[in-house]
């Protein structure tokens, strides 16, 4: 039983692997050779933002972001979280989504991705990362955990670099919203873990506990060549 199982798996996963390989990518006419941009994260989350709800120690794991096609989303509200997804949302580990990341590269559908090692000091930081786009990968989705938390996270996802006239946008900017991963169902920051079975989609924590409303900070995109 177990033998056959596991061949039933093994079966399932070339099958996905397939399905990814042939899985149209995006062809973006307007928008020619590459583009290379500095992302900044301007974190700002801290017991004077947030009053209400800011743990002590606050801070942000090691943030992750990558171009991509339409045929890979990174995570999405109204989607189910990835285990990497998952990761950086409980735990703050972003070793798995990058592993995911390595695979749909090798399928075409993620052209590059950047990440520190380190998490912030505190909850007011500025990171610096790099990412490239082309005509197959237009899109750019980010993600890092607000920590501690039960499966927190922010970052922005899906956002099309191609401008609507053709052409490479040269910025784009935007809140950092915290969102749960509909993984675990704790409610403070520093609840104790408690699965989520059956977990949910990723939801919005724009309102109430604990962002009553405000952004966690905001993320500049710039186009640097």
């Amino acid at each position: 039983m177990a033998n056959s199982m596991t061949r039933v798996l093994a079966a399932g996963a070339l099958l996905l692997a397939v399905a990814l390989a042939c899985a149209p990518v995006d062809a973006h006419d307007g928008c020619h050779g590459e583009a290379a941009y500095k992302v900044k994260f301007y974190f700002k989350w801290t017991a004077a933002t947030h009053p209400r709800s800011y743990p002590k120690g606050g801070h942000f794991s090691p943030p992750t972001v990558a171009s991509h096609s339409s045929a890979y989303q990174m995570w999405a509200p109204g989607s189910f979280a990835s285990q990497g997804i998952q990761n950086v949302a409980e735990t703050g580990n972003p070793m798995v989504l990058r592993r995911e990341l390595g695979v749909y590269m090798k399928a075409g559908h993620v052209g590059k991705y950047d990440g520190t090692k380190e998490p912030t000091k505190s909850g007011m930081a500025t990171v610096v990362l790099r990412a490239k786009v082309g005509p197959s990968t237009p899109y750019l989705s980010a993600a890092t955990m607000a920590a501690p938390s039960p499966d927190w996270f922010t970052g922005f996802h899906d956002l099309d670099m191609c401008g609507r006239w053709g052409g490479w946008r040269y910025r784009r900017s935007g809140p950092l919203i915290l969102y749960d991963s509909g993984t675990d169902s704790g409610r403070k920051h520093k609840s104790e873990d408690k699965k989520t079975y059956p977990p949910t989609t990723i939801f919005s924590l724009r309102r109430g506990f604990p962002a009553f409303g405000r952004p966690f900070g905001w993320y500049v995109i710039k186009r640097v060549r």
